[in-house]
């Protein structure tokens, strides 16, 4: 309940959980909304850091936990080594969450770079590029049009068949891999992690102490984190 929270790439909805954001962009860049969910980037009151040259701007271990959620699949394949290790290196224990496979499968958004899955605790993927997946775009298009005007928004109807997410403990497993044959081999593994979260976690979500005390008192300011900046 005192952990202290980081959230990497809150775009424009930034969980109520977290203390301070980072992100490579901020309030003034110049870029598609679709990096942010939709919406302009949002901190809700919570400090922002820039995230430089794919590195984040901590000391190692300054936090107890780390969110990221759906960032993924934004990020150039190359550089997710590199990104899992710096999550790592400032918390050891990291959500993350990201599309699954199906849901470009009938958006194919164009700043989603990456097909993921999570199985077995390791994060499964591949670069979009190597997936023929743009052979389908007129059928897509027509997709994202019913999404924009709310005649079929999937993530509605069964949102643990378009997004998965995961605890992850002092390393994050990934795997990288060319052949869209061998990832769907994956993904069919996965069947049975498909869950509908419960009602229970829901209404304690809602009530959650840390919650309610962030209401009250509001986020933390800024200056609390200088010490954990890197020089």
């Amino acid at each position: 309940k005192n952990d202290l929270v980081l959230e990497i790439g809150p775009g424009a909805y930034p969980f109520w959980r977290s203390d301070c954001l980072a992100d490579k962009y901020d309030q003034t860049s110049d870029v598609d909304l679709s990096q942010f969910g939709g919406d302009l980037l949002k901190t809700k009151g919570k400090p922002l850091f820039k995230i430089e040259n794919n590195e984040l701007p901590f000391k190692d271990n300054s936090f107890d936990y780390i969110i990221c959620s759906h960032v993924f699949e934004h990020v150039p394949i190359n550089n997710l080594p590199l990104f899992t290790r710096e999550i790592m290196r400032v918390a050891k224990k990291a959500y993350i969450e990201f599309p699954r496979p199906i849901y470009d499968y009938f958006y194919n958004f164009d700043v989603h770079l990456n097909f993921l899955d999570i199985v077995n605790g390791e994060i499964i993927c591949i670069d979009k590029e190597n997936t023929g997946i743009d052979k389908l775009k007129p059928f897509q298009k027509y997709g994202l049009e019913l999404r924009k005007n709310n005649i079929l928004v999937l993530e509605e109807f069964v949102p643990s068949l378009i997004a998965v997410g995961y605890v992850f403990h002092n390393v994050i497993p990934l795997r990288i891999l060319d052949s869209v044959e061998e990832f769907m081999e994956f993904v069919r593994l996965n069947f049975n992690n498909i869950k509908l979260p419960s009602l229970l976690w829901k209404i304690k979500n809602k009530i959650d102490p840390v919650r309610i005390n962030k209401k009250i008192k509001g986020e933390l300011n800024p200056v609390f984190f200088q010490n954990i900046l890197k020089k």
